[in-house]
């Protein structure tokens, strides 16, 4: 924005103003927690259900990766469809409620063993 000389110190003056208003108005949310941001586990159970059309059976806290997630045991609805009935756990993200992938990749597909005492093969 340009002003003309005469109001410039006013223009620089309510644009200061502005700025310090922003910032009174966003540090609140720059210091929440990252607690306070997460989703509850009523609004994940709420957000599956309408997202899926499931039954929300149950919701405890779980640990993926480090990361904090909501476990959701949820039940597919009557139907004329194989699907009736049927039980999933769905992993939600508790901090960007976010649906994971159930399947993750990995080297092999498999933990192996680890090795036998003595250095012997484990058969």
């Amino acid at each position: 924005m340009v002003c003309p000389k005469p109001l410039r110190s006013l223009c620089l003056g309510i644009a200061a103003v502005a700025l310090f208003a922003g910032a009174l108005f966003t540090a609140p949310l720059m210091l929440s927690s990252p607690a306070t941001a997460a989703v509850t586990k009523e609004a994940a159970a709420e957000r599956i259900a309408e997202e899926f059309g499931v039954e929300v059976l149950r919701v405890r806290p779980g640990e993926r990766d480090g990361r904090a997630i909501w476990l959701l045991t949820v039940m597919q609805p009557e139907g004329s469809s194989n699907a009736t009935f049927q039980v999933h756990i769905l992993a939600i993200d508790q901090e960007s409620g976010d649906l994971l992938p159930s399947f993750r990749h990995r080297n092999s597909g498999y933990d192996l063993p680890p090795p036998a005492a003595g250095g012997g093969r484990p058969f």
